[in-house]
């Protein structure tokens, strides 16, 4: 009995994987279909023409198994052909086919894989060394590389309209009008990092301010931090949040302020962007609890900072001659400044460096900060929960491509999980957002 299963084991784990494809043929692959590949497209145009010149693509047949789940893997694989299953469970699978969006992504992020992907098709695909993926995406996040706005992403057909032209000269030459926090705000963050302050200073620096002095002290009555007793005044609600979570949340509330234009068109944009923004840091506080991270209150300050800047790119719009651009063009520029400018802005500003890189990191999929849950980590896993709830998953990579995905408390990310957290918290997520609007 035992020979029986031994020798019907080793039958079965010595199958063949793959499969020969019918109608595809290994190739080198070009340099435009490397410029649709993220994030491959931010190599040098001599990188791409290099690597276009020693990379092949691969070809498998209908059936084969281009890897499995709980395998490590020092590659990444991109689908150039076909269609591929991608089976996160028995039960839960989703389809990649060549040429949608999810195929500028690569299927899984080169360690641990969460998924198994078999083709249902021929296939063509190509392999990348997980190694020259992570020093690209580090290179590209370097603060020379980040501020010079010729490495920006930015659509070939725009790089050289009036706005962009303009807008790139205000920067480099730092004529660029900066949002300002209110003088409540700076005072109070820069007397708590000289740490020389007390409870009963902070209370003085936050009363100077009555809006202000009076929603912090609704939200230390909230829900999200009642005790027995309620806080009575400005000084009790300072010693009942402490002093870091008071110059966190006294920043939040001073932020809404920012997101204004007397442009009607803009002021909608505006608009969209804080309420985008809060829900953002709603989930982020939510999902930084929900992992056990330290200090939830700094992850709603990061997911409310993570379009920072937005607002000096619409703001220098406002005041550009409408004959000059369009507004497809504003939201293709847009896309493509505002990681830059915000990490510019919070460099100005003075905060610490793992808020300085919540911009630019924001919706950079692919990056991978190291083994641990980081707050950019938090602020992008919460942007994709946006995406999620709100149905715009079309131009998300595969899920099981995502390495921050795979930091969490159980391991996972999944629409499935999306919702659960989400209901879960949909009370505290409620409460979050009524105390910063």
């Amino acid at each position: 009995m035992l020979s029986r299963f031994l020798r019907r084991r080793s039958t079965t784990d010595c199958r063949p994987r793959t499969k020969p494809a019918d109608s595809l043929a290994p190739r080198h692959v070009t340099v435009a279909e490397l410029r649709l590949l993220i994030p491959l497209r931010n190599f040098s145009a001599e990188e791409l023409r290099a690597f276009s010149l020693t990379q092949k693509t691969e070809t498998y047949g209908a059936g084969s198994i281009l890897f499995q789940r709980n395998e490590t893997d020092d590659s990444v694989l991109y689908l150039l052909s076909g269609s591929v299953e991608m089976r996160l469970s028995d039960t839960q699978s989703y389809e990649v086919a060549a040429g949608s969006a999810k195929a500028r992504f690569p299927l899984s992020h080169g360690e641990t894989h969460r998924a198994t992907a078999v083709a249902q098709s021929d296939v063509e695909v190509l392999r990348v060394s997980a190694r020259v993926m992570h020093k690209n995406l580090h290179a590209g996040l370097a603060e020379d590389r980040l501020l010079e706005p010729e490495n920006w992403d930015v659509p070939k057909a725009l790089r050289t309209t009036p706005l962009f032209q303009t807008f790139c000269q205000f920067f480099t030459s730092e004529e660029l009008r900066l949002p300002t926090l209110p003088p409540v705000a700076v005072r109070l963050r820069r007397a708590i990092d000289r740490e020389d302050i007390g409870v009963a200073e902070a209370a003085a620096i936050v009363q100077l301010d009555a809006a202000i002095a009076a929603k912090l002290l609704h939200i230390a009555n909230s829900p999200l931090y009642l005790q027995a007793q309620p806080a009575r005044n400005c000084l009790e609600a300072v010693n009942r949040l402490g002093l870091k979570v008071t110059c966190t949340l006294v920043t939040s509330l001073c932020l809404k302020d920012l997101f204004k234009s007397r442009d009607k068109v803009l002021q909608r944009r505006m608009q969209t962007l804080w309420r985008d923004s809060l829900r953002i840091s709603a989930l982020s506080h939510v999902l930084a609890r929900d992992n056990r991270w330290p200090d939830p209150e700094e992850a709603l300050l990061a997911g409310l900072l993570s379009d920072i800047g937005a607002v000096p790119f619409l703001v220098f719009v406002e005041n550009f001659p409408k004959e000059h651009y369009d507004h497809e063009d504003v939201e293709a520029i847009l896309a493509a400044v505002r990681g830059p400018v915000g990490y510019y802005v919070l460099k100005k500003w003075g905060f610490p460096e793992e808020i300085v890189q919540v911009p630019p990191l924001a919706e950079q999929w692919h990056y991978d900060s190291g083994p641990h849950l980081t707050l950019s980590d938090i602020v992008m896993l919460s942007r994709l929960h946006h995406h999620l709830e709100s149905g715009k998953t079309g131009q998300l990579p595969v899920i099981a491509s995502i390495p921050a995905c795979h930091k969490l408390r159980d391991g996972t990310l999944s629409p499935e999980y999306s919702l659960k957290v989400l209901q879960k918290a949909k009370t505290e997520i409620q409460e979050a957002l009524a105390l910063l609007r």
